[in-house]
């Protein structure tokens, strides 16, 4: 009976067999330790001994500024006939400290450039890391995505389920009732058959006594006047209860059989039945009474 093509079991099925999403970074690894390594760097210095740059600057110079010093000592000797003296030395001197004074120069040059270089790995860091962070964002709002689609899919069975079991339930509870219904009407049946039986066996009854006391009646007519008169008074008037009894039993009977067929719709209108039933079988026991009480009547007529 029921109208959905998915039962609820078939609902529990699909629900126990959707799997969660679950997620795994890709780029998690990668981007604590590029982070370590942006937090935990060291900071800008400079040392230009440490410098390999430095080094060839200082040695080129140096070099040209002994090659200058000679140069100047040789110019100096040359003006004075090869014979040295204090001016060509001042002057090698001068040339070789021109030299390194050029090379000093250099420094905050290097320095310049080193700081150039960190800040450039610095800045290459943090556009790692935020290019991994960025892939790392997308590939996880992608996963969202997917978690959504599962609990809107759980929500759309598990308000099937609960449709599906309701209307189970529903069709449950009415075969149920259709059951115990046709279980009641039978037994409701069976009484009133047995009822019916009853009443048969006790009309039977009924109309032997009352054959029987008519015949009696008849017979007792015969007897002396005066005891005639008073019997037939009293036949009369036992006779004339009996039929009213009678009566009143047949009309009783025939309404409760009337109310029985007409009222098994409902459980109230059964109940109504056999109350009446049960007034019948009261009056069919006054009827009884009346008829023995009758009976003794014209026996002690006849006596």
């Amino acid at each position: 009976m029921a109208f959905f093509s998915t039962s609820s079991s078939d609902y529990t099925k699909q629900i126990n067999s959707l799997a969660k999403p679950t997620y795994t970074s890709k780029y998690n690894n990668l981007i604590e330790e590029g982070l370590k390594n942006i937090l935990n760097g060291k900071k800008f210095s400079y040392d230009f001994n440490a410098d390999p740059l430095y080094k060839n600057y200082k040695e080129s110079y140096m070099k040209q500024g002994k090659e200058a010093n000679l140069s100047a000592q040789a110019t100096a000797a040359g003006n004075t006939s090869g014979f040295g003296n204090s001016y060509g030395v001042t002057a090698g001197s001068k040339a070789n400290q021109d030299y390194l004074q050029q090379l000093y120069d250099r420094i905050p040059e290097l320095y310049d450039a080193k700081q150039v270089q960190y800040q450039n790995n610095l800045n290459n860091m943090y556009n790692k890391l935020s290019a991994l962070t960025t892939e790392e964002t997308r590939l996880y709002d992608q996963f969202r995505d997917t978690v959504g689609d599962y609990y809107d899919e759980w929500g759309r069975l598990q308000s099937g389920y609960q449709t599906a079991l309701s209307k189970e339930l529903a069709d449950r509870d009415y075969n149920y009732k259709v059951e115990r219904d046709k279980v009641l009407d039978a037994q409701y049946a069976e009484q009133l058959a047995y009822q019916a039986s009853r009443d048969s066996v006790s009309d039977s009854q009924w109309s032997q006594s009352y054959n029987m006391a008519l015949q009696q009646a008849s017979s007792g007519s015969s007897g002396s006047s005066s005891g005639s008169s008073s019997s037939s008074s009293s036949s009369s008037s036992s006779s004339t209860a009996s039929k009213a009894a009678t009566t009143a039993a047949k009309s009783t009977t025939t309404a409760a059989k009337t109310t029985s067929t007409s009222s098994k719709s409902t459980t109230t209108t059964k109940s109504n039945v056999a109350s009446r039933v049960n007034a019948s079988m009261a009056a069919a026991a006054a009827s009884k009474s009346s008829s023995s009480s009758t009976k003794q009547r014209y026996t002690g007529q006849q006596k």
